[in-house]
């Protein structure tokens, strides 16, 4: 596959139970260096490198015309699986009434948006394991304390798994970072 750049990144954070002493602790946690975000225009010249017949304008045609049939489907209510890369979705949020004679679908839902599950069938390269496997991780020491590089390497490192070691996964972030990170805020907790 390709490089995938980690960031060490030394954080703040409260460990110990609740109800018990417990203390503000530094640790070290991976965050994702983004490369940058590619256009549509940026995948079809992309798609056109890897040898396709079509032309650009071809390829963005397509696109343009599934994502048009993609956003109707959605807003009829359907799910909309694409094999080998996930399946896009409807979503709500909604307040509670007590009574279900008094919900009203325009006044109760206080938000509605598309939700996306990557493919993780046994031949899918979105698979954790998949990606996992094939890629490389790269990785370079940054404290979001003080803003300083302290150090960097490269290589096929562990670097995105947390203390018990397994890698979990957090999608977003801030600026160009994601990744496993606890609470920002000035610290998170562990433990609880």
């Amino acid at each position: 596959m390709g490089t995938i750049e980690i960031k060490k990144v030394e954080r703040k954070v409260i460990v110990g139970k609740k109800g018990e002493q417990r203390q503000q602790v530094q640790k070290t946690y991976g965050k994702i260096i983004y490369r940058g975000t590619l256009s549509l225009a940026d995948m079809a010249e992309h798609i056109m490198k890897h040898g396709s017949v079509y032309t650009e304008d071809v390829v963005i045609g397509v696109i343009t015309k599934l994502k048009t049939c993609m956003q109707e489907m959605l807003a009829d209510g359907y799910k909309v699986k694409l094999d080998g890369i996930g399946t896009l979705y409807p979503v709500l949020s909604s307040k509670g009434v007590d009574n279900a004679k008094d919900f009203s679908a325009n006044e109760a839902v206080t938000r509605l948006g598309i939700s996306f599950l990557a493919d993780q069938s046994k031949k899918s390269v979105y698979k954790a394991s998949a990606m996992r496997q094939g890629a490389t991780l790269s990785t370079q020491l940054y404290s979001e304390l003080t803003g300083d590089s302290h150090e960097s390497g490269s290589g096929n490192e562990n670097q995105n798994q947390n203390e018990n070691g397994s890698g979990s996964q957090n999608q977003g972030g801030n600026g160009n970072q994601g990744g496993t990170t606890p609470p920002s805020g000035g610290g998170g907790s562990e433990n609880d």
